[in-house]
Protein backbone atom coordinates (compact mmCIF):
# COMPACT_ATOMS: atom_id res chain seq x y z
CA UNK A 1 0.00 0.00 0.00
CA UNK A 2 1.42 3.54 -0.72
CA UNK A 3 2.06 5.57 2.03
CA UNK A 4 2.18 8.78 2.90
CA UNK A 5 2.23 11.43 5.61
CA UNK A 6 -0.20 14.79 6.53
CA UNK A 7 2.06 16.89 8.88
CA UNK A 8 -0.10 19.60 10.49
CA UNK A 9 1.96 22.43 10.84
CA UNK A 10 -0.08 25.54 11.57
CA UNK A 11 0.25 26.04 15.39
CA UNK A 12 0.83 29.15 17.05
CA UNK A 13 2.82 29.54 20.28
CA UNK A 14 0.53 31.91 22.33
CA UNK A 15 0.58 28.83 25.09
CA UNK A 16 4.75 29.75 24.93
CA UNK A 17 4.51 33.41 25.63
CA UNK A 18 4.67 34.48 22.02
CA UNK A 19 3.34 34.42 18.50
CA UNK A 20 5.74 32.51 16.64
CA UNK A 21 4.76 29.50 15.46
CA UNK A 22 6.36 26.85 17.70
CA UNK A 23 7.26 24.35 14.70
CA UNK A 24 9.67 27.00 13.89
CA UNK A 25 11.50 27.02 17.00
CA UNK A 26 15.07 25.40 17.07
CA UNK A 27 15.37 22.02 19.33
CA UNK A 28 19.41 21.77 19.33
CA UNK A 29 20.11 23.64 16.48
CA UNK A 30 17.11 22.20 14.14
CA UNK A 31 13.81 23.70 13.64
CA UNK A 32 11.07 20.95 15.12
CA UNK A 33 9.28 20.45 12.12
CA UNK A 34 12.36 19.47 9.87
CA UNK A 35 12.89 16.85 13.33
CA UNK A 36 9.09 15.99 12.91
CA UNK A 37 9.14 15.49 9.10
CA UNK A 38 12.24 13.98 8.71
CA UNK A 39 11.43 10.18 10.51
CA UNK A 40 8.72 9.80 7.69
CA UNK A 41 11.07 9.95 5.22
CA UNK A 42 12.56 6.42 5.23
CA UNK A 43 8.62 4.98 5.81
CA UNK A 44 6.39 6.92 3.38
CA UNK A 45 6.13 7.74 -0.06
CA UNK A 46 5.82 11.50 0.37
CA UNK A 47 4.54 14.05 3.30
CA UNK A 48 2.08 16.56 2.48
CA UNK A 49 2.32 19.82 4.99
CA UNK A 50 -0.25 21.97 6.29
CA UNK A 51 0.75 25.63 7.25
CA UNK A 52 -0.64 28.95 8.07
CA UNK A 53 -1.51 30.56 4.81
CA UNK A 54 1.44 33.72 5.48
CA UNK A 55 4.30 30.67 6.42
CA UNK A 56 3.76 28.83 2.96
CA UNK A 57 6.71 29.67 1.35
CA UNK A 58 8.86 30.19 4.80
CA UNK A 59 8.12 26.57 5.47
CA UNK A 60 8.96 25.54 1.56
CA UNK A 61 11.87 27.33 1.93
CA UNK A 62 12.91 26.00 4.95
CA UNK A 63 12.32 21.95 4.22
CA UNK A 64 13.83 22.85 0.61
CA UNK A 65 17.07 23.96 3.16
CA UNK A 66 17.05 20.78 5.19
CA UNK A 67 16.96 18.21 1.84
CA UNK A 68 13.55 17.57 2.51
CA UNK A 69 12.11 19.09 -0.58
CA UNK A 70 11.57 15.70 -2.45
CA UNK A 71 9.83 13.90 0.83
CA UNK A 72 7.77 16.66 0.77
CA UNK A 73 5.28 17.08 -2.17
CA UNK A 74 3.24 19.84 -1.42
CA UNK A 75 2.62 22.49 1.68
CA UNK A 76 -0.80 23.50 2.06
CA UNK A 77 -3.15 26.05 3.46
CA UNK A 78 -4.37 25.18 6.46
CA UNK A 79 -8.28 25.50 7.98
CA UNK A 80 -10.15 27.36 10.47
CA UNK A 81 -9.66 23.96 12.73
CA UNK A 82 -7.49 20.59 12.46
CA UNK A 83 -10.16 19.23 10.99
CA UNK A 84 -10.51 21.84 7.93
CA UNK A 85 -6.81 21.33 8.18
CA UNK A 86 -6.66 17.26 7.66
CA UNK A 87 -8.91 17.74 4.68
CA UNK A 88 -6.56 20.33 3.14
CA UNK A 89 -4.11 17.80 3.37
CA UNK A 90 -6.36 15.09 1.62
CA UNK A 91 -6.90 16.99 -0.99
CA UNK A 92 -3.54 17.41 -1.81
CA UNK A 93 -2.47 13.77 -1.50
CA UNK A 94 -1.50 11.86 -4.80
CA UNK A 95 -3.49 9.55 -6.69
CA UNK A 96 -2.05 6.40 -5.42
CA UNK A 97 -2.35 7.11 -1.84
CA UNK A 98 -3.89 3.99 -0.05
CA UNK A 99 -2.40 4.48 3.81
CA UNK A 100 -2.19 8.45 5.53
CA UNK A 101 -0.72 9.24 8.69
CA UNK A 102 -1.57 12.11 10.41
CA UNK A 103 1.04 13.94 12.53
CA UNK A 104 1.73 17.07 14.49
CA UNK A 105 4.10 18.92 13.64
CA UNK A 106 4.45 19.79 17.14
CA UNK A 107 5.47 16.47 18.36
CA UNK A 108 8.87 16.27 17.10
CA UNK A 109 10.28 13.47 19.03
CA UNK A 110 8.49 11.17 16.83
CA UNK A 111 10.81 8.18 16.02
CA UNK A 112 10.87 5.46 13.13
CA UNK A 113 10.08 2.52 15.92
CA UNK A 114 6.61 4.67 16.75
CA UNK A 115 6.15 4.95 13.02
CA UNK A 116 6.25 1.55 12.24
CA UNK A 117 4.04 0.01 14.80
CA UNK A 118 1.22 2.41 13.36
CA UNK A 119 2.06 1.18 10.19
CA UNK A 120 1.86 -2.52 11.18
CA UNK A 121 -1.89 -2.10 13.08
CA UNK A 122 -2.68 0.01 9.73
CA UNK A 123 -1.96 -2.94 8.14
CA UNK A 124 -3.61 -5.45 10.53
CA UNK A 125 -6.95 -3.64 11.41
CA UNK A 126 -7.08 -0.75 9.47
CA UNK A 127 -6.20 1.96 12.11
CA UNK A 128 -3.22 2.81 14.24
CA UNK A 129 -3.21 4.95 16.81
CA UNK A 130 0.06 5.78 18.81
CA UNK A 131 -0.94 6.04 22.64
CA UNK A 132 0.55 5.24 25.61
CA UNK A 133 -0.92 4.25 29.39
CA UNK A 134 -2.22 7.07 31.77
CA UNK A 135 0.15 6.49 34.43
CA UNK A 136 -2.08 9.72 36.66
CA UNK A 137 -5.20 8.71 38.35
CA UNK A 138 -7.90 10.68 36.17
CA UNK A 139 -11.00 12.21 37.97
CA UNK A 140 -13.89 13.78 36.11
CA UNK A 141 -15.31 16.16 37.61
CA UNK A 142 -18.45 18.92 37.29
CA UNK A 143 -18.20 22.50 36.27
CA UNK A 144 -18.13 23.39 40.04
CA UNK A 145 -15.35 20.65 40.75
CA UNK A 146 -17.47 18.48 42.40
CA UNK A 147 -15.74 14.64 41.44
CA UNK A 148 -18.58 12.36 39.48
CA UNK A 149 -16.16 9.53 39.26
CA UNK A 150 -12.74 7.98 39.29
CA UNK A 151 -12.14 5.55 35.87
CA UNK A 152 -10.25 2.93 36.40
CA UNK A 153 -6.69 3.85 35.48
CA UNK A 154 -5.99 0.58 33.32
CA UNK A 155 -8.43 1.20 30.68
CA UNK A 156 -7.28 4.83 29.97
CA UNK A 157 -4.70 6.29 27.57
CA UNK A 158 -2.91 9.05 26.32
CA UNK A 159 -3.40 9.28 22.25
CA UNK A 160 -0.07 11.06 20.51
CA UNK A 161 -0.20 11.10 17.03
CA UNK A 162 0.99 9.78 14.00
CA UNK A 163 -2.51 8.45 14.10
CA UNK A 164 -3.02 6.08 10.72
CA UNK A 165 -5.52 5.14 8.56
CA UNK A 166 -6.54 3.48 5.69
CA UNK A 167 -7.15 6.67 3.06
CA UNK A 168 -10.55 5.06 2.39
CA UNK A 169 -12.13 4.63 5.58
CA UNK A 170 -10.30 8.49 6.57
CA UNK A 171 -12.50 9.72 3.80
CA UNK A 172 -14.99 8.26 4.92
CA UNK A 173 -15.18 9.18 7.78
CA UNK A 174 -14.59 12.98 7.21
CA UNK A 175 -17.02 13.28 4.86
CA UNK A 176 -19.67 11.48 7.25
CA UNK A 177 -18.75 13.91 10.51
CA UNK A 178 -19.34 16.96 7.96
CA UNK A 179 -22.87 15.51 6.60
CA UNK A 180 -23.70 15.62 10.11
CA UNK A 181 -22.27 18.26 11.64
CA UNK A 182 -19.43 16.68 13.53
CA UNK A 183 -16.55 18.40 14.90
CA UNK A 184 -13.55 15.98 16.20
CA UNK A 185 -10.29 16.69 18.61
CA UNK A 186 -8.31 13.95 16.57
CA UNK A 187 -9.01 11.85 13.56
CA UNK A 188 -9.76 9.02 15.65
CA UNK A 189 -12.54 10.24 17.20
CA UNK A 190 -14.34 10.85 13.29
CA UNK A 191 -14.00 7.47 12.28
CA UNK A 192 -15.68 6.31 16.06
CA UNK A 193 -18.44 8.96 14.85
CA UNK A 194 -18.46 7.24 12.09
CA UNK A 195 -18.85 3.69 13.71
CA UNK A 196 -15.38 2.17 12.09
CA UNK A 197 -12.90 0.68 14.16
CA UNK A 198 -10.14 2.24 15.70
CA UNK A 199 -7.32 0.55 17.19
CA UNK A 200 -4.00 1.58 19.55
CA UNK A 201 -0.69 0.49 19.45
CA UNK A 202 2.24 1.39 21.62
CA UNK A 203 3.24 5.01 21.59
CA UNK A 204 6.21 6.69 23.06
CA UNK A 205 7.10 8.63 26.68
CA UNK A 206 9.57 10.68 24.55
CA UNK A 207 6.88 11.52 21.96
CA UNK A 208 5.75 15.03 23.43
CA UNK A 209 4.11 17.86 22.15
CA UNK A 210 5.52 20.94 21.98
CA UNK A 211 2.83 22.84 23.79
CA UNK A 212 4.45 25.09 26.53
CA UNK A 213 8.19 26.39 27.14
CA UNK A 214 8.75 23.35 29.73
CA UNK A 215 8.11 21.32 26.54
CA UNK A 216 11.02 22.64 24.70
CA UNK A 217 13.12 22.87 27.44
CA UNK A 218 12.15 18.90 28.05
CA UNK A 219 12.34 18.09 24.38
CA UNK A 220 15.95 19.89 24.37
CA UNK A 221 16.74 17.41 27.38
CA UNK A 222 14.98 14.19 25.66
CA UNK A 223 17.69 14.97 22.76
CA UNK A 224 20.43 15.22 25.06
CA UNK A 225 19.78 12.19 26.47
CA UNK A 226 19.14 10.15 23.26
CA UNK A 227 22.82 11.72 22.31
CA UNK A 228 24.38 9.90 25.29
CA UNK A 229 21.90 6.84 25.12
CA UNK A 230 22.37 6.20 21.51
CA UNK A 231 24.85 8.50 19.95
CA UNK A 232 22.46 9.73 17.45
CA UNK A 233 19.84 12.68 17.61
Amino acid sequence: MSKYVIVLAGGSGQRMGGDENKVFLSLRGVPAIVRAVAPFSALCAGAVVVAREQERKDMENLLQDYGLGRMVRAVVSGGDDRQASVAAGLAALPEDAETVLIHDGARALVTEGVIRRVLASVERHGTGIAAVPVTDTVKRARADGQVVETPPREALFAVQTPQGFLLEWLQRAHGYANETGYRGTDDASLLEHAGLPVYLCRGDAENIKLTTAVDVALAGMILTWRTEREGSA
